[in-house]
């Protein structure tokens, strides 16, 4: 029940602060700058009687490229908008008036991540949505798995959001940021070295970025979300020659086994999250 209230205060926070408000402006700018583009990108080809392969392959790869895009900018907005849940209630003091209150430490943790993370997810869905029917409605192209491509990338976002919320129990919010966002890149230049060593077949390199992919599985949930977006004509010639695998194509999806994994550094992360707020002096 504290739960509940915690998440119920932690959106109305943020609603007080703008913050829906802020993202709402951010995303209808974004989403009509790109719908401008893709509608001028299309008008070009048209023009120019581009054949139905030019056509065909143009827009899988701008949704590619968008959807990289989207899925930084989930990941970045997702730890800084955690990174503050906790840390920022301890230096200004809001904790010591929630506390003492039957509200037990755990409860906070739990009901702010609960509150972000029903941020994040739906933000996620809504958004990705509304760009995708945008890209179909200009030009005819529709993934083959939106769905499961967005679920991808929301688990991506929870990732950050959970790392950077346990580093707050322990770190001032904007170190705690800074932190999850680099260990975020790390793995984004990870996922680099990952397509370059398959196009090299360097087993080395390969092992070396599939242990910082379990360390932080966020380039795996990316390449999950690029696999489900791709057409398989795509992701058939990326896995044929291993010299166009790339960020952005991907010929394989990794292994499901990464989903678990996922799911289970998250609920691992969380609980460490939990003993480190609960034994932190305040």
């Amino acid at each position: 029940m504290h739960l509940l209230t915690i998440a119920s205060l932690t959106l109305r926070e943020a609603a007080r602060r703008r913050v829906f408000a802020a993202v709402a402006v951010v995303t209808v700018l974004a989403i009509t700058v790109t719908g401008w583009g893709m509608a001028k990108i299309h008008e070009s080809l048209l023009a120019r009687h581009a054949n139905s392969y030019e056509l065909v392959g143009t827009f899988p790869i701008l949704v590619l490229l968008m959807a990289y895009m989207f899925s930084v900018v989930l990941g970045v907005g997702a730890a800084f908008i955690a990174a503050p849940a906790i840390a920022s209630d301890v230096d200004s003091g809001v904790v010591l008036a929630l506390l003492p209150r039957p509200i037990r430490r755990s409860d906070l943790v739990l009901g702010k991540w609960l509150a972000l993370a029903v941020l994040v997810v739906c933000y996620t869905f809504c958004v990705g949505a509304l760009q995708l029917l945008l890209v179909h409605a200009l030009s005819g192209y529709l993934p083959p798995h939106p769905v499961v491509a967005l679920t991808f990338l929301s688990a991506e976002a929870l990732l950050l959001l959970t790392l950077a919320l346990a580093l707050g129990t322990r770190l001032p919010p904007i170190a705690a940021g800074i932190v999850a966002v680099v260990l975020f890149g790390l793995t984004w230049i990870g996922g680099i070295a990952q397509s370059i060593a398959l196009a090299l077949r360097n087993e080395s390199v390969i092992h070396a970025t599939t242990i910082v992919s379990l360390i932080l599985p966020t380039d795996a949930m990316w390449r999950s979300a690029a696999y489900a977006l791709e057409p398989a004509a795509m992701a058939a010639a990326a896995l044929t020659d291993l010299g166009r695998q790339s960020p952005f194509t991907v010929g394989a999806p990794p292994p499901t086994a990464f989903a678990w994994w996922t799911l289970a550094w998250v609920v691992a992360a969380l609980s460490i999250a939990v003993v480190s707020f609960q034994r932190r002096d305040l």
